[in-house]
């Protein structure tokens, strides 16, 4: 059994902060992930992770939040430690993914190869998993997770992952692996262990049952701009029963959900343009259907969730979570964090962070939470 560990600290001073951290983490780890708020020197933070642990994968990066054991924070340092024999992990740094993602696929593929990992089994989703953290604002997340999935001949393995965010500052990214930094790149990190791994996508929104055909769209750009044959803005903002101007303020409570494999995987829409297209959070295919959402009771459905995800156990050693924004802003408008914490700090060894958009497997996706677990399945 791998043995997982949370850490947390609320201290402001980064070297402080990261004392604190240390302190409680094992130098034999294999595998540190931490997420820092942006009170912290991040190239700092970095450094002394880098130095304390040289014998460790180490891979970090900016947030719009923490997660720890004791659910949601803010101005925080947040870290979650895998260590034990049956545990491999390795780490690559592709840097400038906006624009050279493809010079880094053999790298990509010497790591996978390097922690046991058979990139050409037909039994792929066994073979391992990978955690993917692109950098925000730069809109790479597709491209990024295009490149990594290239590697496996066959489909099927499992990618989990965030993008890194900035406090809402909206002004540069950062995302590190083994010390390096940097704000235009993503970290990818292959890990083989004998526990099982468990992925939950969480939904706190269901379909009205009001559908849009996109039927003109610039999907590289993530821009929609025609539902229906008509402009985008108007269409939606007339399923939605609204004027135009009144549409920006509908976006974070009707955003739209494609439906994958029976799944609606929900896509939130950004801006309203000049032209009356929308551009989106992450990209979205001409002729494709779409549909309009609207929120389900969210201390109810996060608490089913929870419950649901650790009866998949029979021992749950650790959680990795990734939430998206606009859900952490939902939760605190409403003011729900306190009661959605005490759902949260359910789970054992709790660690995460909040996103400016959330991966798995193929897919970039938006105002989800998604939980990975390790430990042994019923």
């Amino acid at each position: 059994m791998v043995a997982i560990q949370s850490v947390s600290t609320q201290k402001r001073v980064t070297k402080e902060a990261f004392e604190e951290v240390k302190h409680q983490l094992s130098d034999s780890s294999k595998l540190i992930l931490y997420f820092a708020s942006t009170v912290y020197d991040f190239n700092e933070l970095s450094c002394l992770f880098a130095q304390y642990f040289p014998r460790t994968e180490v891979v970090g990066l900016t947030t719009v939040g923490e997660i720890n054991k004791d659910g949601f924070s803010e101005n925080s340092l947040s870290a979650l430690s895998f260590s034990g024999s049956e545990f491999k992990a390795q780490a690559v740094l592709m840097d400038n993914i906006e624009k050279y993602p493809i010079l880094y696929r053999e790298e990509l593929i010497q790591a996978a190869e390097r922690v046991g990992i058979d990139r050409k089994s037909r039994l792929i989703e066994k073979q391992g998993l990978g955690l993917v953290f692109p950098n925000g604002l730069i809109a790479a997340e597709e491209r990024m997770l295009s490149i990594v999935n290239s590697i496996f001949p066959h489909e099927g393995f499992p990618l989990f992952g965030g993008t890194a965010g900035d406090d809402a500052k909206f002004v540069e990214t950062n995302v590190s692996v083994n010390g390096e930094v940097s704000s235009k790149a993503g970290a990818v990190v292959f890990v083989k262990t004998t526990d099982d791994i468990q992925i939950y996508k969480e939904n706190i929104f269901q379909s009205t049952g009001k559908q849009l055909k996109i039927t003109k769209a610039n999907t590289e750009n993530r821009v929609v701009y025609e539902f229906n044959g008509r402009k985008a803005s108007d269409e939606y903002a007339r399923l939605l029963g609204i004027s135009e101007s009144q549409l920006t303020h509908y976006f974070m409570t009707n955003p739209l959900g494609r439906n994958i494999d029976d799944q609606i995987w929900i896509a939130s829409p950004f801006q309203v343009n000049g032209d009356g297209s929308i551009q989106f959070y992450c990209q979205l295919f001409q002729d494709s259907i779409v549909e309009i959402l609207e929120p389900k009771k969210v201390v109810e459905t996060v608490r089913a969730s929870i419950r649901h995800f650790k009866e998949g156990f029979a021992h749950l050693e650790g959680v990795l979570a990734v939430n998206c924004i606009l859900r952490k802003l939902q939760f605190q408008n409403q003011k729900l964090t306190t009661d959605l914490n005490r759902e949260m700090s359910q789970l054992p060894n709790l660690s995460g962070f909040s996103s400016y958009g959330e991966q798995l497997n193929k897919t970039q996706l938006n105002q989800t939470m998604i939980l990975l677990g390790f430990g042994k399945r019923k």
